[in-house]
């Protein structure tokens, strides 16, 4: 830090006041601020108090444009791989990564949690220094957003069976890839989660992004689902606990955001895993839709008969609906959630092996984003490669959203979900007082 030189105290006033209105890593101390204000006005000029200023909520701290990619502990942790990542995104538009802390294999960092080392697969830690990578990422101005995995969690399960999803003759229950999952009614699960997410604010990451924050689908080939700490509907339970973690998290500086299925905007339900659209917006900071075109079916969206073909129509009408409801939510009174879609750098082998993602389809999703009116994407790649669509990206963030008027086709559709109960949660949540956000 340069050394001050004194200056007048109005001067020193302004820029104590600017100082703590602006999102600084460090600021001064209010003692520190007293000392140098103390030497600086004369003793017999007359005190005067300035009000303080106003603390800067974590939901205004993040920044105007979050343009982004998946990173994943692997490649976070190995130096080639993240020195890699670090070149494409000093030199392109993107400025944010979401990097793997704990994902379906436990935590993948040295955690202090006695629970963390006996529920994570402890040899294959991959970041060895938390606080050294949200630094590094802090240095190259990238914006560090930390990935929790919730409720898919089958080393937790293991470790804790009682604090599980059972079977009705009391086993534990297991999904189409044979995976045990804990229950997201059980607190329990809550505190360990929310305990993990507060390791990684207090190492600097700024947002919190709970992942597989969701139960299992029930498909009728699998047994029934058996919570004991069931109580209440399956998205009240998923309200609830991102409404506790909100609270828990927001003190500490970050924001609060989780992956959603990209249909959760386009029915009025919870797609049968309790996300429910106007549920989860009115109590996160932000929501992020996983809208890759290869998961869409040619029956999910009107006038999408090939989506995987055909990423701008995929990705503006299905975000377009969440669009429409978070304007519906704001209109009754609720502040939404910031939507940030996930979009696809991958090529779908399983279902259409021969249509390759490239710049152009990365393009095709960027300009639907942008034509929504929303700046906000982030991209994903399972192995964190992003070569093939790297020629998407611009070379600065620079605003890119246009005006947004809803086709007749979505509000009639949206019209359709309010009708069938969206309407009524809404009314609902906007009827209680502000839980989550600090409104």
């Amino acid at each position: 830090m340069s050394r001050i030189t004194p200056v007048r105290a109005a001067g020193i006033a302004a820029l104590v006041l600017a100082s703590a209105c602006t999102d600084m890593s460090v600021r001064p101390s209010s003692r520190a601020v007293a000392a140098l204000t103390s030497e600086l006005v004369p003793a017999r000029a007359e005190a005067h108090t300035a009000p303080a200023p106003r603390p800067v909520p974590p939901r205004e701290r993040v920044p105007p444009i979050v343009r982004g990619i998946y990173v994943s502990s692997y490649a976070a942790g190995n130096p080639v791989s993240r020195n890699k990542l670090l070149a494409l995104t000093d030199s392109t538009e993107l400025n944010s990564w979401v990097v793997d802390v704990k994902d379906e294999d436990g935590v993948r960092f040295h955690s202090k949690l006695p629970l963390a080392r006996e529920a994570s697969h402890w040899g294959s830690i991959r970041v060895h220094d938390l606080r050294a990578l949200a630094d590094t990422l802090r240095a190259h101005d990238i914006y560090p957003i930390a990935r929790v995995v919730v409720f898919k969690d089958p080393r937790l399960s293991r470790a804790r069976p009682d604090w599980s999803i059972q079977t009705p003759t009391r086993q534990l229950w297991r999904d189409h890839q044979r995976i045990t999952w804990v229950s997201p009614w059980d607190r329990r699960v809550w505190e360990y989660n929310i305990q993990v997410a507060e390791e990684a604010a207090r190492a600097g990451f700024r947002e919190i992004q709970f992942d597989y924050v969701r139960f299992p689908e029930a498909y009728r080939s699998l047994p029934t689902q058996v919570h004991p700490q069931a109580a209440g509907e399956r998205g009240d339970a998923i309200a609830a606990f991102l409404a506790e973690a909100t609270r828990r998290l927001r003190p500490l500086g970050v924001t609060v955001t989780a992956d959603v299925f990209g249909l959760s905007m386009n029915e009025s339900k919870d797609v049968g895993i309790g996300q429910q659209w106007e549920q989860l917006s009115s109590r996160v900071d932000g929501l992020l839709p996983m809208v890759y075109p290869s998961h869409y079916f040619p029956t999910h969206l009107a006038g999408v008969p090939r989506p995987n073909r055909m990423p701008y129509e995929t990705v503006f009408r299905s975000v377009g609906m969440g669009v429409i409801r978070n304007q519906r939510l704001a209109d009754a009174g609720k502040q939404p959630a910031r939507i940030v879609p996930w979009l696809q750098a991958f090529t779908a082998t399983w279902n259409d092996r021969g249509f390759k993602y490239g710049p152009r389809q990365a393009a095709d999703q960027i300009r639907a984003v942008h034509a929504l009116g929303l700046e906000d994407w982030i991209f994903w790649h399972p192995n964190s490669r992003y070569d093939a669509v790297a020629g998407a990206f611009a070379r600065e963030a620079l605003p890119q959203a246009r005006r947004f008027t809803p086709p007749p086709a979505l509000v009639r559709t949206v019209d359709r979900f309010d009708r069938e109960g969206a309407a009524a949660i809404r009314a609902r949540d906007a009827a209680e007082p502000s839980k989550a956000l600090g409104q």
